[in-house]
Formats: C-alpha cells, sequence, structure tokens
C-alpha cells in the first residue's frame, strides 16, 4: 500500500515538477465580434420582387432577374421566416430592383477572360411606405473565362447569362441581409 502511495506521489511531482510548472502561459481569447445588424424585418414574412432593367444594352432579362433574386431569398427562408413572390402577388413588402448598366470588357492580358459590371439600385420598402433598405447605384463585378474572343459573344452566349443573373441575385441578396 504503501508503495502505490509512493509511486502517485512521485507520478505528481513528476508533472507538476516537468509539466504544469513550465508550460508557457495559455493565450488570451478574444471574445467573437459583434454580430452584424440586421434589417428591421420584424412583420415582414414575403417580399415581392419587382425587377426593371433601364440600361442601354437590355442584356439580362428582369424577369429572370426576378426569379434569380426570389430564388435565392427563398433559400434562406428557413433563416430568415421571409418569403418571396415574383411580381404577380402582393407581399409584406417590395424589393423594387432596377438595373442601370451592363457591360462587359475583354482582358486586355490576352486571356479570355470577360468582366461584366453591372450597375443596380435596389429599394426594400414596407407596405406602409419605410423604406428598410436601400442601395443605390451598386456595383456588381464578376468575371468568366470564355471561350471566344469577343465581349459581345458573352451576352449572346445562354449559360453565361443565366449565370450572370443567378450570381447578380444571390450577391444581392446577401448584401440585403448580410451587409449594412
Amino acid at each position: 500500500m504503501v508503495e502505490k502511495k509512493l509511486i502517485t506521489l512521485a507520478c505528481a511531482v513528476r508533472i507538476l515538477v516537468c509539466g504544469a510548472c513550465f508550460l508557457p502561459p495559455l493565450p488570451e481569447h478574444q471574445p467573437p465580434p459583434p454580430p452584424l445588424p440586421r434589417l428591421a424585418l420584424a412583420g415582414i414574412q414575403s417580399i415581392r420582387v419587382s425587377v426593371t432593367n433601364t440600361s442601354e444594352s437590355h442584356h439580362l432579362d428582369p424577369l429572370d432577374l426576378a426569379r434569380a433574386v426570389t430564388k435565392s431569398i427563398n433559400e434562406q427562408a428557413n433563416e430568415t421566416g421571409i418569403s418571396a413572390y415574383d411580381q404577380r402577388y402582393a407581399g409584406d413588402a417590395v424589393l423594387a430592383i432596377t438595373v442601370l448598366s451592363e457591360s462587359a470588357t475583354p482582358s486586355t492580358t490576352g486571356d479570355k477572360k470577360v468582366s461584366f459590371l453591372i450597375d443596380i439600385s435596389a429599394t426594400l420598402t414596407r407596405q406602409d411606405g419605410a423604406v428598410i433598405w436601400r442601395e443605390t447605384d451598386a456595383a456588381y463585378p464578376f468575371s468568366y473565362n470564355l471561350t471566344s474572343d469577343h465581349s459581345e459573344d458573352a451576352w449572346q452566349n445562354a449559360f453565361l447569362r443565366t449565370w450572370l443573373t443567378n450570381m447578380l441575385g444571390t450577391g444581392l441578396v446577401h448584401r440585403m441581409f448580410h451587409e449594412r
């Protein structure tokens, strides 16, 4: 019995001398940053999405962009409690989006990358007229590697237009719900 107590005591002394006493200090943990301010969405359960395209080129279809934004809002419905509908339905609020300009610029470095810049304005308004969120003349840049050398071909490519519309819709909804 005495042997077991001596072994236990020796192990405890060894741990204290070799390990616990000579460890570097533990790092201080910083508290997590405060969450981003959320939109004042109390009382809103549905958003009607309305899109117009006033750009000179009219490359992006307003109905397709409305569908992309609606889809992106509905994908977050479990988190936000808000669903979205297209222009045919009323909602607790209206998200009015205007495409102001659309441009495609080919790369000057010799690769087949095209840079897109889409400027939009968007306003989320309650039924009582209170503006909840607004973005004025906001730039949305995108880039894509093409299989041809002409930027005009990019606008003729149905897959690329769909990709660009979906990226714009996702980016807009992300800004609206998560950035202030």
